[in-house]
């Protein structure tokens, strides 16, 4: 808990980054702009809520641009994030344990931040 909660500290020097980095997202695919709904941005960070595997969120973007239910361009950006992110977590910790748990904090944040600007965007 101690290790979590120092992590979180960290975390929080770097909501900006994280911010920005979800907007780019969005502003840069244009992902507003297209068939992409809000409900396949809430699937991807409801499964990022319910699991602790970076494998299954990757899983889960491939299946989702397979189907056409995410576009290409959006999906692999979000890929290229995730793992942006993952360099992050190396940055802000010192063991594996606590880098599979900040990794994944850093990408469940990600991903609200990437809703709430696709939502912004979009219903203007």
């Amino acid at each position: 808990m101690i290790v979590e909660a120092k992590l979180l500290q960290k975390i929080e020097e770097h909501l900006d980054e994280i911010v920005e980095i979800a907007e780019n997202c969005v502003t840069n695919t244009n992902a507003a702009s297209t068939d992409l709904e809000e409900s396949q941005l809430r699937n991807l960070q409801n499964l990022a809520s319910a699991t602790d595997s970076v494998a299954v969120l990757e899983n889960f973007i491939a299946y989702q641009m397979g189907r056409k239910k995410l576009p290409v361009e959006v999906g692999q950006r979000i890929l290229k994030d995730i793992q942006t992110l993952k360099g992050k977590a190396e940055e802000l910790t010192q063991n594996d344990e606590a880098l599979r748990w900040a990794r994944m904090e850093l990408i469940r944040l990600y991903l609200g931040f990437l809703v709430r600007k696709f939502v912004a965007v979009r219903k203007r």
